[in-house]
């Protein structure tokens, strides 16, 4: 697998997969699979997919992946920004269960063999990507001001939400499909990954995105992609 595109300030990364293959995880990121050569299969908690030749997965969602035999482009898309809401709005994703299968609508933002990433920015800045509950653009806010740090807790973000910690996590969940510590672990993953693209050790990015040691950074990134890091970057 590899990266094809990395944007930490729009919110997105594409991967091109061949014969791959991942034990069971779930992510924060949105995940649309569109298959250009052969076919690929998800398994879920809930059923098993075949022979499908484009996807979506929700936040949050335990699955496996296999596109033996197959080439798949994948797109991951952060839920905070207007493309994952724009997804999550149209779908409905945040209280949806299961994958989306071959989605027709899905087609128009995959043309000659890739992802058509400006005609997505596009629509999802005039197609209605949904508002955000200013106390949840304040929660953003201080993660995003506190990112590096060692911990960040829910206790900080409370105070900065002006809500209570409970609440906090519902409206969360409610209005993007994921927790406040999912969130929180996928900015430091996404800022890890960045740091490895411009030359830094494994050991260096992990420090520097907060991860206690390259350990505990390749046990997340294994829990959230199935792949070693090392096999990604």
């Amino acid at each position: 697998m590899s990266i094809e595109l990395f944007n930490i300030d729009k919110g997105y990364a594409v991967f091109s997969k061949r014969d791959y293959e991942t034990s069971e995880h779930a992510h924060y990121a949105i995940e649309m699979v569109y298959c250009t050569e052969g076919t690929f299969s998800i398994t879920t908690g809930i059923s098993r997919h075949t022979n499908i030749t484009s996807a979506i997965v929700p936040s949050n969602l335990p699955h496996t992946f296999s596109s033996i035999n197959a080439k798949c482009n994948i797109l991951f898309l952060d839920p905070l920004f207007d493309s994952g809401r724009y997804f999550i709005h149209q779908y409905h994703l945040a209280s949806q269960q299961d994958i989306i299968v071959d989605p027709p609508a899905l087609n128009q933002f995959h043309k000659k063999g890739k992802f058509d990433i400006p005609l997505l920015l596009e629509m999802a800045e005039t197609g209605g990507a949904g508002d955000l509950d200013f106390r949840i653009v304040n929660c953003i806010q201080a993660i995003d001001s506190h990112i590096t740090d060692h911990k960040i807790t829910l206790s900080q973000l409370s105070k900065a939400s002006f809500l209570s910690e409970s609440r906090l996590s519902h409206l969360f969940r409610k209005q993007l499909g994921i927790s406040v510590h999912q969130c929180i672990l996928w900015k430091k993953m996404f800022l890890a990954v960045l740091k490895s693209r411009e030359g830094y050790s494994l050991t260096a990015c992990a420090h520097y995105a907060g991860f206690a040691d390259s350990s505990h950074f390749n046990k997340a990134f294994y829990k959230m992609f199935g792949i070693t890091p090392f096999f990604v970057l």
